[in-house]
Parts: structure tokens; sequence; C-alpha cells
């Protein structure tokens, strides 16, 4: 549900600005907002306060840079020091940083050139034999594709020196380094040469350019000898500097963004000469916790409960217990819902787990996906995040436990829905005989005549399926219960349009969603009294069947709604939402297709079993293993995206949830242990 909350104004002495903001930062529950007034001024600070903004903000960006240098180390924030000393503090500390990183990036910049170049160089250097020392004499390197012709460039060069050069190659890897030699004069003739026979002059990068030949080589050679000790003398020294000094720099950072926060706070206050307004939400729960931060100040406090009717500036604190908390996470694809409108989380937490449980329905992969659950909840337990590699995730301890409750719960529905299917890694509980299917069980129970079944081998402790899902008798069934479950969801998301809507007083909302529950109630009658159009005949019998008279009601209201609303459009959408009842029968489809291959799987490795024996028991084993993986990893995500988007567009869409939003609650918060 969502929290009530309370507006806020607040009325104080300018000079207790800092104080105030500094004890309402302390009491944490005080939801900013900017005042709107003529009276007053607002907006951007002056004088001396935007001075002491831009000063704060430049320590700040320091401390941060700082942080950054040392690598952004994971540690608590420790003792705050006096504020004197803040500024000398984290310039001691940049400073022997800065230095130890402008080393480190000059270290990897030759380290990466000299791994990139050495070998080419040292066979330049090998074939120029040192005559780029030479003040008569220019050499010209450049390298060749091992596969590319230099004939080209011979007579190029030729062309346009005569015998006036020497060129030699000498092959490194795929590459042909190699050299032109000319006197200083023809150099320039040389490289346009070059340039003709589309060759590029090789120009040494960073420190090396302009290096003799020998001199580049055996640079680089040193600098792959020496340079990785050195940057890890390097690392090793900035990790002591962020163990020294870490906790302390992240203590100030906090304060420092606390200060920040607090000047904010003063540019979406109102203020006069001598006085100042803030104003902002509060949750109802909290107010008194509010009451208690301001008794210390001469302040004039006004608190009435916030307008439901005009609340698109009232941020939304969601208020549910711990075991749907877990869940809430599930609908942060979106801002929360608008305050005074109605709070989806409860029935994500119980419909997506059970849609899942539906499509899984397998007390084998229910357990699997139990046994991942809590293996995820103890690496919560114990601190632990975990890196979802293949889509870059990282999920925190709390994001993890929230994750691990969530998985829980589908895992213990899909194990509910197993035993009544009656499958355990699809069919396998069935050759045991654990399970078996009792056709006049099934018949007395759903009225359903299943598929002729020969009579079932029975375990010491057996159990008759109570919903065969698989038997194709019983597949209508199936494909029937899950539109009844669209048709209720469907009439309830835009019945709660049309509640929301007229509770405040958008009446043309409210008729658009009161039109269209009409309208699929009528749509969804036309459907069961023509038999799905095998009899549109029986539509005329108003008097001799209550169904005629319900649907021809739902389309007049539908046409009401239609024309109260003004939204003509709705004859398109209705069809649109029919197809959206339809849309449910996904979970038929792929919860039949699941557990056609789960069966697949297992019956492989039961055949092995049957016709070799115990040999044929091992492989048939190794061979379900198999299938039963691939067809997991085949169409898990289907699994899971399925449930949701049926929560996601088919329930939520109607009712607005994602234009009907509002400002998350954000409370003024103190990040530093300052006091």
């Amino acid at each position: 549900m969502i929290a009530k909350m309370q507006q806020v104004t607040i009325a104080a002495r300018k000079s207790d600005a800092r104080r105030l903001i500094s004890a309402l930062q302390d009491a944490g529950v005080l939801h900013i907002t900017p005042v709107e007034t003529q009276e007053l001024s607002t907006g951007a600070l002056t004088g001396q306060d935007a001075e002491d903004r831009k000063n704060t903000e430049r320590l700040l960006a320091r401390v941060d840079t700082t942080l950054g240098e040392l690598g952004n180390p994971v540690l608590p924030s420790g003792p705050l020091p006096a504020e004197a000393n803040w500024v000398s503090t984290v310039e001691a500390v940049a400073k022997e940083t800065g230095v130890l990183t402008h080393e480190r990036t000059a270290l990897e910049s030759d380290l990466s050139l000299a791994q990139s170049f050495a070998d080419v160089v040292k066979a330049l250097a090998e074939v120029a034999q040192g005559l780029d020392a030479s003040r008569r004499l220019s050499v010209i390197p450049f390298t060749l594709d091992a596969k590319q012709d230099a004939g080209l460039l011979q007579q190029t060069l030729q062309s346009d020196l005569k015998d006036r050069f020497a060129m030699d190659f000498k092959n490194v890897g795929n590459l042909r380094a190699g050299v032109v030699v000319v006197k200083n004069q023809d150099r320039d003739v040389a490289r346009q040469a070059l340039s003709r026979a589309r060759v590029g002059e090789l120009r040494l990068p960073g420190r090396f350019d302009g290096m003799p030949l020998g001199d580049a080589a055996r640079e680089m050679d040193r600098v792959n000898r020496e340079a990785p000790g050195q940057i890890q003398r390097i690392r090793d020294q900035v990790n002591g500097l962020a163990h020294q000094h870490g906790s302390t720099l992240a203590a100030i950072r906090d304060a420092l963004r606390d200060r920040v926060t607090a000047f904010e706070v003063q540019v979406q206050s109102a203020r006069g000469r001598y006085g100042m307004v803030l104003q902002g939400f509060v949750p109802a729960d909290n107010a008194s916790e509010l009451q208690n931060a301001l008794k210390q100040f001469d302040v004039a406090v006004e608190m009435q409960a916030a307008d439901e009717h005009h609340a698109e500036n009232v941020p939304v604190k969601l208020k549910n217990n711990s075991f749907v908390q877990n869940f809430e996470f599930l609908l942060n694809v979106s801002q929360p819902p608008k305050y005074g409108t109605f709070d989806p989380s409860w029935i994500v937490t119980v419909f997506f787990p059970l849609f899942f449980g539906f499509v899984i329905a397998d007390i084998g992969l229910g357990l699997l996906f139990l046994a991942l659950s809590i293996w995820a909840m103890g690496q919560a337990r114990a601190g632990k995040s975990i890196t979802i590699g293949f889509m870059g995730i990282v999920l925190d301890p709390k994001t993890l436990k929230n994750v691990a409750t969530v998985l829980t719960t589908m895992s213990v529905w899909a194990i509910l829905w197993g035993f009544l299917t009656g499958e355990f890694f699809g069919n396998f509980f069935e050759h045991l005989g654990i399970f078996y299917i009792d056709p006049a069980l099934t018949k007395q129970i759903w009225g359903v005549t299943l598929s002729h079944h020969a009579e079932a081998h029975h375990a010491a402790v057996s159990f008759p399926i109570l919903y065969p899902r698989v038997d194709s008798a019983f597949a209508t069934t199936v494909m029937l219960h899950t539109l009844f479950m669209g048709i209720i969801f469907l009439l309830w998301s835009w019945g709660l349009k049309a509640q929301v809507s007229f509770k405040h007083g958008h009446a043309s909302h409210g008729w658009e969603g009161l039109g269209m529950v009409g309208g699929l109630i009528g749509l969804v009658l036309l459907a069961w009294i023509s038999e799905a159009g095998k009899n549109f005949g029986a539509l005329g019998n108003v008097l001799g069947d209550w169904r005629v008279l319900v649907m021809l009601l739902g389309f007049l209201i539908f046409l009401i709604g239609v024309f109260r609303s003004g939204v003509y459009l709705m004859f398109m959408e209705i069809l649109s939402q029919g197809g959206n009842i339809i849309s449910f029968s996904r979970l038929f489809a792929v919860g039949l297709a699941s557990a056609l291959l789960a069966n697949l799987a297992t019956d492989v490795g039961w055949g092995m079993y049957k016709s070799m024996g115990f040999i044929g028991a091992i492989l048939g084993v190794v061979a379900a293993l198999l299938v039963h993986a691939f067809a997991i990893a085949l169409t898990i995500i289907g699994h899971v995206m399925q449930p949701l988007r049926l929560n996601y567009v088919e329930f939520l869409n109607p009712t607005g949830f994602y234009t009907e939003t509002g400002p998350r609650y954000n409370p003024l918060r103190k990040l530093s242990r300052q006091k």
C-alpha cells in the first residue's frame, strides 16, 4: 500500500538555517520540495552562501578525484577530522596520490607502447645497422603486411630516386619491418615515393619519437623488463595510502556531500532578510520524529494531510509487510504509482510466483530452484554480492536477499503445482508408479473423460494425478482455466482504473474504465453463448437465457462509456483487450511445452534403462540430465518473462500504472557520522 503523507511547511530564522537543515538530515524523514513564492527569494544562492557552496563543491570534487585515484576503496567511513583540518588532510593525500598516479600512468603508457612496438623496433634497428645516427643519411622506417608485394614500392623509389637509395626488410610475425636509406637532401622525395606506393612511414609514438632506432629498441626492452615491477610497487603504495587514509577521506566526503545537500535545500527554500521557509512531505507514521527534531528551534510548523486529488508532486513511499517488500524491486521498471492511487506490489507478490509455478509445475525442477534460492540466501546473509556475468548485473546482499525470497516463493509454487500435475522431472515418478492417472477421479473432479490409459503400475506409496495437463483430452480444460484467469485480471484492472478515476474526479477516465468492464463482459458472454462463433443463433434467445441479457447490458454500458468518456478509440481497444484475455493462454502453451520437453528427457533415459539394463540406467540418467539441462536453458527465460509480462502488460497497463506516476520518496538524510 501507499503510505499516507503529511505536507509540511516550516518557517525559521535564517541564522538557524544550517543547524536546522542538519537536524532535519539527522531525522531523515522529510522529503524536501521547492517553495514557490513571489514574496521571498528563491533559486540560486547569492553572496557568502554562494561562495561557501562553491568552495565546498570544489573540495568535494578534490576528495572524489583522490578516492578515485586510490581505487575507490570500499571502506567504512572513519573518524571525521576537525573541519579546520579538512583541506590540509585532503591536499596532503591528494598530492602524494597524484604523484604516484602520474608515475604509474607514464609507466603504463610506456609499457603499452613497448609491448606493441618492441619487436618491430628491434627488427628495424637490426636492419638500419646504426645508419640513423648518421648526420648525412636519413633512415625512413616503415612496415608492410607479410603478404603485401614490395615491388610497387621498389619501382616507385627507383623511378623517383634512380639508384640513390637503399632498402631492406626483416620479417616480424605477420609484418615486414623495413627501412629506406637516402641522403638527407632526398628525404622528402623518398617520403613522397612511399606515400604514392601507399606505404606509411612508421613514426614511434610518445617519448620514443625521434629516438635512434637502436636506442629506442634498448629502451623498450628495458621498459618491458622493469616497468611491470615498478607499476606493481606503485600500486602497492597506492593501496597502502588507501588503507591508511581511505576511511578518513570517505568521512570527509560524506560530510561534504551532506553540506552540499544542505546548500541544495537552501536553494529550494524561500528566503527573506531574516527568515526562511522550507516545504516538504513526511510520512504520517514519522511525523512525531520530525516534530522531535524541530523542538530545539524557534520555528513555526504547519502540517496537513497531503491532497490525494492534486498529488502530482506528493512523494510516494510504499508501506508493505516484510514479505511483500521483497517483491517491490520487480516494479522498479517504472516510477512508483501516483499518490492516492494503488500499489500493485501485493498483486505481483501473489500472482507472479503463482503463474510461474503453474508453468513449471514440476516437483524436481521446483526443488532445483529451491536449492538455488537457499544458496543465494546464504550468500546474502554472509554479506556477499553475486555477479551475473552474461547480464553484467551485480546483486548486492540486500537485493540478493530479495531475489532469493522471490525465487523461494516461485519454487514453492512450482512444487505445489507439481504435486497436482504429478510431475517430477517430467513423468519420472509416473514411470515409478508414485503418481498415476485415475480417469474416474478426473471425471469426478473436472467432468473430463480422459483418453484411454493402461492400468497404472502402483508403487508402495502412490498418489493419483489431480491435474493431468499433458493429457490431450485435458488440454481444453487447462486452456479454459488460463482464459478464466485472464477474464478476471482484465475486469479487475479496468475496474481499478474506473474506481481510482471516479475517486479523484476524473470522470472521463472513469467512464472509460467502466465502459471497458461492460464491453469485456459482453465480449466474453458473446463467445460463451455462441460457443466461440459456432452458434450465433443462440444470441437471439433474449428471454430464455440470462446470459444474453447480461451480454446486452454489458455492451450498453460499453456504449455509454464510449460516449461519456469521448474516447472513441475504445471501439478498437475492446478488441485489443479481448486479445489480452487470450494472452493468458500463454500460461497453458508455455507450461505444456515445458512438460512435454521434461517428459521427452525422462523418456529418453527410461527407454535406455529398459533396453540396456544397469548400463542403460547409468547412460539414461546422463542422457536425461543433459536433455533436461538443455530444455531448462532453452526455456527458463520464457518461463520467467511470460508470468511477468501478464502482470506488467495485461494487468498494469489498463490501470494507468505507467502513466499515473509520482516522485519516489527520497528524504533528506545525513551520510556522515558528524553530529
